[in-house]
């Protein structure tokens, strides 16, 4: 399967969850073309650090009984925060493969002003020392349309 391919799953599942009127902010963790786990926002549940990327990441670490989640990739909505951005990199996550960039989702504040995630990751260096992949954009529209009704991260519908 495609990167597209797993961003359509991610997408599908945002619309699913949107039909039960809760935020689509979803990312799914990939590992030999197998779904290993999946995350979603639990920030309107009041838990600060419950965002889809890091709930998707403890998810596959636990279904994997290793902290090491190397040779996964990360499909999600929207670019990951630095917060998640460093969770992945703790991880050893090797590849994050997102939708919208956080201009396409004004209404949904990042912490740093001017943040890429692609940009951020250059810097990093992971536990096994490789460099991360970044690769955003992907199906770019159909992600913003996905998170149009959901403000300060939580669903506003």
């Amino acid at each position: 399967m495609t990167d597209q391919d797993f961003m359509k799953i991610v997408i599908n599942k945002g619309k699913q969850r949107l039909e039960k009127n809760i935020s689509p902010n979803i990312s799914i963790i990939v590992k030999a073309n197998l779904i290993i786990s999946e995350g979603h926002s639990s920030v309107g549940e009041y838990e600060l650090s419950g965002h889809n990327d890091l709930n998707c990441i403890n998810e596959a670490a636990k279904k994997l009984k290793t902290f090491d989640l190397s040779g996964c990739t990360m499909y999600s909505t929207v670019e990951p925060c630095s917060m998640c951005l460093a969770c992945a990199a703790w991880a050893g996550l090797t590849r994050i493969v997102f939708g919208a960039y956080q201009e396409d989702i004004p209404q949904n504040k990042y912490e740093i002003s001017d943040y890429h995630a692609i940009d951020h990751a250059k810097r990093l260096i992971l536990p096994n020392n490789q460099k991360m992949e970044i690769a955003g954009g992907i199906l770019q529209a159909e992600c913003a349309e996905l998170m149009k009704d959901v403000k300060d991260w939580i669903l506003s519908k």
